[in-house]
């Protein structure tokens, strides 16, 4: 069966919708080993699932939840080091891919096909084949690397490293290591305009964002944000005029022009913001508060949080299919 037929046949049954049209945002529990399911409806969690491992990075796509798993304090591959796929209507596990040693942020194609994982203890990102259930390629990226953008032409893969301060852009269709670049200290997640020409790069030490030119992968400007961030995860609006900022430890949300390269709000929300993700619409954006263990809601167009939702203990990453 040629691979094109293989896609087709995997898709009808793997990223077939829930019966149910209601949207979900999933926040990830590091610490309670858990994932929340909240109804952006109603912004109540409707059911809690228990993981086998610590849950970092998660993505919503296809009709899918996938889920990255590791286990705690320890420096080698473990048996719980898996990306898991959710069924989001039932919260059943319905799958579990190899995805390397320690995975912690990561992609998944347009395609549903192939993803790549941040392996944070090894140094490496792998990429996984989702139809064959086995990492394909390993490549040597920077120190400690944690944050992975997909370009919206599936072309590139940015991952950040936060010991190296660096970004190893792959070439995805070549497997391999094109290029890379310094940016600010501890860089923690990365996100680009939905045109492509742009990607931004948090940096929570260094307090700043870099905006990097995604055609020629060098950067054009590093802006430092002030106000006591620590800028970790970042996304970006649907028309590209404006980039979420999570402050982390500044205990709140940037909200950053795109144009002007200028912050133009900054939102209190709940205690070290780490995950942020829009909604279908963009009308809300929610958070993962990790230490006060919930989830903050933004009315995007008022810019107040409309809600508090108590999530699991160690929120990290937050997730929603747009």
């Amino acid at each position: 069966m040629s691979r094109a037929l293989l896609i087709l046949a995997a898709l009808s049954t793997l990223t077939a919708p829930s019966a149910t049209t209601t949207r979900f945002a999933f926040v990830s529990n590091e610490l309670a080993k858990t994932i929340s399911v909240i109804d952006t409806s109603t912004d109540r969690v409707v059911r809690t699932i228990a993981v086998d491992g610590r849950p970092r990075g998660i993505v919503a796509t296809h009709g899918r939840l996938y889920a990255a798993l590791s286990d705690t304090n320890r420096q080698t591959k473990s048996p719980q080091d898996a990306i898991i796929a959710v069924d989001p209507g039932s919260g059943r596990v319905v799958q579990k891919f190899d995805a390397g040693s320690d995975p912690e942020r990561f992609v998944v194609t347009a395609d549903a096909a192939t993803l790549v994982a941040a392996n944070e203890d090894a140094g490496t990102a792998t990429i996984t084949d989702l139809l064959h259930r086995r990492v394909s390629t390993t490549l040597v990226v920077g120190i400690e690397p944690e944050g992975v953008g997909l370009s919206p032409d599936g072309r590139w893969v940015y991952v950040t490293a936060e010991t190296s301060n660096t970004v190893s852009v792959i070439d995805l269709a070549r497997r391999r290591v094109a290029s890379s670049f310094l940016v600010d200290s501890r860089p923690r997640a990365v996100a680009f305009s939905p045109d492509g020409t742009t990607a931004y790069v948090t940096a929570e030490i260094g307090g700043s964002v870099a905006i990097i030119d995604a055609q020629r992968h060098v950067v054009r400007k590093i802006v430092k944000l002030g106000g006591g961030a620590h800028p970790v995860g970042v996304v970006v609006s649907s028309d590209g005029k404006t980039v979420y900022i999570a402050a982390g430890h500044g205990n709140s949300v940037i909200v950053f022009d795109a144009a002007t390269l200028r912050t133009v709000a900054t939102i209190p929300v709940g205690q070290r913001p780490w995950g942020v993700a829009l909604s279908a619409d963009g009308k809300k954006l929610y958070t993962a508060n990790g230490l006060s263990n919930d989830s903050s809601v933004i009315d995007i167009s008022s810019g107040k949080v409309i809600a508090t939702i108590p999530t699991g203990t160690g929120a990290w990453g937050v997730a929603i299919e747009r």
